[in-house]
């Protein structure tokens, strides 16, 4: 059996979902959904790091030593302002 590494680093993932005051829900096997204000915001896959807003496809750069491991920190929070700011 092949075992999948998960790319997220999840506890901070949580970390910035929990400062935005999202809360989220394990749907399946790599597939999370995110929720704002009771209502859905976007779906997360941790082992891809992709993120579906329900409109569009968004591919988090991996973590990786020297690529600036926090490049996928900011292109989350950056899409999830963009999300939240929008009128639900």
């Amino acid at each position: 059996m092949k075992k999948r590494s998960n790319f997220t680093p999840m506890e901070r993932f949580h970390e910035i979902l929990v400062g935005h005051g999202l809360s989220a829900m394990n749907v399946g096997i790599n597939h999370i959904r995110i929720f704002f204000n009771g209502k859905k915001l976007f779906d997360y896959y941790p082992l891809r790091m992709k993120l579906f807003d329900y409109h569009n496809w968004h591919q988090l750069t991996y973590p990786s030593f020297g690529n600036g491991d926090g490049k996928w920190e900011t292109e989350l929070e950056g899409i999830i302002s963009k999300l939240t700011a929008l009128p639900q």
